[in-house]
Formats: structure tokens, sequence, C-alpha cells
């Protein structure tokens, strides 16, 4: 029994991993500068990678907020030309001959 749930337990544990870990371009130039150059090299390539998500993703959030805050005062002029616009499909679509 103990052999059997040890076994599941490590694959289970290399299967999670080759999931949760994918290697990418970013991931083999890490592994390939840590070969090459040594650890400390290999962390701070790591590092860079890592803070250039982070930059990017804060890009993305920042932006995100802002082009919200630009919706929401804008919704009344959206929600009218948006009905506007529906307004001429139903239209068009009623008039329109099959």
């Amino acid at each position: 029994m103990t052999g059997s749930f040890f076994k599941v337990v490590v694959e289970s544990a290399v299967m999670g991993f080759a999931i949760a870990a994918p290697v990418g371009p970013i991931g083999v130039l890490c592994i390939r500068r840590t070969l090459a150059n040594g650890i400390p090299h290999g962390i701070a390539s790591g590092f860079g990678a890592a803070t250039a998500d982070a930059v990017y993703s804060s890009l993305v959030a920042f932006g995100l907020t802002a082009v919200t805050a630009l919706i929401l005062k804008a919704g009344t002029l959206l929600s009218l030309v948006g009905g506007t616009f529906l307004l001429y499909l139903g239209i068009t679509t009623l008039r329109s001959t099959i």
C-alpha cells in the first residue's frame, strides 16, 4: 500500500510540474545562461524576466483602469450611439428582402 501511494504521489508531482512550468523561450534562455555562466547569471535572467512580466502586467492593469474610467465618463453618449446603431440595424433588417 505504501509503495503504490508513494508512486502515485511522485507521478502526480512530476505531472504537476510538467503542466505548471512549461518551458518557453524565456525559460530556455534562463536555463541556457545558468548552464553556460553559472547559477547567479541564471537567477539574474529569471529576475529580469519576472520584472519585465510585472511591468507589462502593470501597464495592462493601469491601461484597463484608464479605459474603464473613460467609458464610465462617456456612458450616456456611448449608450445613445449604441442604441441608435441597434435601431438602424433593426430597421434595415426589417426592410430587407430575403
